[in-house]
């Protein structure tokens, strides 16, 4: 029975379809609601200031847009005035959601660290995932008090015109994600820190210029790329997303750039963010890799899909830079993975494996559990095919382009393609190589990071101080040196626009494959590296079984090997030799 609620649970659903099992979660969620989430109430309940705060901000909101659109108003028709005002208080609410969630929510676990409570917590045998669900909830609760009281002045802007009422509706239907996201940034960095005061100071320090990043890009920056596409939506206003909603036609481009493309953006870095969350919370003897890696394998084909939408949207003009933009944004988006799985364990502990010889896990189960053989293989049999079926796109995309010839844009992507898989092998063979012989994840993952950018601005300095760079337009062979960096693959790119590409071009494809073949090579040493690492720890374990049951045989021969007291009469004479008092 649930303490909260004073009722029982429902009971499993008599048989497992999806739509009785999602019945039964529903049912569960409402009949016995999260308990973290219902202590955190409890104790914000309790907290007197928390109405006083919401008072004061909605009180300062609502006296600043007045004020604003009391001087505004003098000069302008109020239509304008009140797309000023929905600018103006939707981009002070973007940022108010966006420092103050991730702050209240670096709050929940670091608090509960420096408060010695968090051993309490782990002693109710609440699993991870509830807990972070829970403290999730909570802060997300929190937040969410703060955009509630702000409706009524984001209201104000409808008054003037100018601005619909389902645009201003959409506008507040965005902030909510926003903080969902901005909850789930805070929960992560709170959840690696210690100390309540470091984690406040990390995720502020953090989510100042991610905010103001995002507030540009995709706000001021989008909205040129959003006019260019519906001449409906206004340029240069960052709030422009809820205003394409209401005014941009319906169609194709409408469904993928207003639709999927923003749910993609929420769903794959909130999930992120609650593997990582997961993963911090649980023991480092249970299993934290497979939250993790099962997001890899899903969200993946989801980014490789996501920065292919531009490339059919453009003008054929602009298809081959639309194209390789997605591609660097994706090989960037693999290097982060790969550098997370850098700190994947060398293998399975041996509580994770009794767990799972428990359980029958299968083969793909197993397969996406801790291991550092294990993540590479991953890396490379996700990440190769996402990476083959954009280039696959964007060649068929090219071949349809009717200004220019093709075949020499099919040639330069072609030619970065190749060379941008063949280093991503290596970073891969390389993340686990430095994995396998390194013990702290986190130097491992320091020192991947310094060699790659090493790699990929060494080869330039060098050429630099031997004063070739300053010889190009004399000589192609001063950009040979150059080869084994990364951004080598765009001067093959203006070479490919040439009918003989020249040695610029071999010697590119010659770095390539030496990138493969030492990639391959890295990995194989990681395997065997990690085979016998683990091999050395089977053994210790045997040992040390063999030592334990050598140990309870000695106590159970000694316990049979100890002489038997001879037990008293029942009932002895007076007198006799049995009488205490004789």
């Amino acid at each position: 029975m649930s303490v909260q609620t004073g009722s029982s649970p429902p009971g499993g659903p008599a048989s497992q379809r999806l739509v009785d099992r999602a019945r039964r979660r529903v049912g569960r969620l409402l009949g016995e609601p999260n308990p973290i989430w219902i202590r955190e109430l409890k104790q914000a309940a309790r907290l007197a200031r928390t109405p006083i705060i919401l008072l004061v901000l909605a009180v300062l909101m609502t006296l600043l847009v007045a004020s604003i659109g009391g001087i505004v108003a003098r000069d302008i028709a109020p239509a304008k005035t009140g797309v000023i005002l929905f600018q103006v208080f939707f981009s002070l609410a973007y940022f108010v959601v966006a420092l103050v969630g991730p702050a209240v929510a670096a709050n929940s676990i670091a608090s509960e660290r420096e408060g010695r409570t968090w051993e309490a917590v782990l002693l109710t045998g609440i699993p991870p995932g509830e807990i972070a669900r829970g403290k999730f909830l909570a802060a997300y609760t929190a937040i969410s008090m703060y955009v509630v009281m702000l409706a009524p002045v984001g209201a104000l802007p409808f008054l003037f015109g100018g601005i619909t009422a389902m645009e201003v509706v959409i506008a507040f239907l965005f902030l909510f994600l926003i903080a969902l996201l901005s909850v789930a940034f805070g929960l992560a960095i709170s959840s690696k820190m210690a100390s309540l005061r470091g984690a406040i100071l990390v995720t502020l320090l953090l989510a100042f210029p991610l905010s103001i990043c995002l507030f540009s890009a995709g706000g001021t920056g989008l909205s040129y790329a959003a006019h260019l596409a519906w001449p409906e939506v206004p340029e240069g206003p960052p709030i422009w997303l809820p205003v394409a909603y209401q005014r941009a036609p319906l169609g194709l481009d409408y469904v993928l750039f207003l639709i999927l493309l923003p749910i993609a953006a929420v769903v794959v870095p909130a999930w992120f963010l609650y593997q990582v969350t997961v993963a911090n919370l649980t023991s480092e003897s249970d299993d934290r890799s497979s939250g993790l890696k099962t997001w890899f394998a899903a969200c993946t084909p989801v980014v490789a899909a996501a920065v292919a939408v531009p490339a059919f949207a453009v003008d054929p003009t602009e298809r081959l830079a639309a194209i390789l933009a997605g591609m660097c944004a994706m090989f960037s988006f693999l290097i982060f993975c790969v550098c997370l799985f850098a700190g994947d364990p060398i293998g399975p502990s041996r509580r994770v494996e009794v767990t799972w010889a428990r359980g029958r896990a299968s083969r793909l189960r197993r397969f996406f559990g801790p291991g550092v053989t294990r993540s590479a293989y991953l890396l490379l049999a996700v990440g190769i095919p996402s990476v083959a079926a954009l280039w696959a796109a964007g060649h068929r995309l090219l071949l349809g382009v009717t200004l220019g010839p093709p075949e020499i844009q099919v040639r330069q992507l072609q030619y970065f393609a190749v060379y941008a898989l063949a280093f991503y092998v290596f970073l891969v063979g390389l993340g686990a190589f430095l994995r396998a012989r390194i013990a702290a994840p986190m130097v491992a993952r320091v020192l991947l990071l310094t060699l790659l950018f090493s790699i990929a601005v060494g080869p330039w300095i060098v050429a630099a101080i031997a004063g070739l760079v300053t010889e190009l337009s004399v000589s192609e062979s001063a950009l040979l040196i150059a080869a084994p960096s990364p951004f080598y693959a765009f001067m093959m790119l203006d070479r490919a626009t040439q009918s003989d590409p020249g040695s610029v071009v071999v010697a590119g494809h010659t770095a390539a494959v030496v990138w493969v073949a030492v990639g391959l090579g890295l990995l194989a040493a990681a395997r065997s590296r990690c085979a016998a690492l683990i091999a050395q720890r089977e053994a210790a374990l045997a040992v040390t079984d063999a030592l334990l049951a050598q140990e309870d045989e000695a106590a159970l021969a000694a316990e049979q090997a100890a002489p038997a007291h001879p037990a008293a009469p029942e009932h002895a004479e007076p007198g006799s030799a049995a009488d205490p008092l004789a």
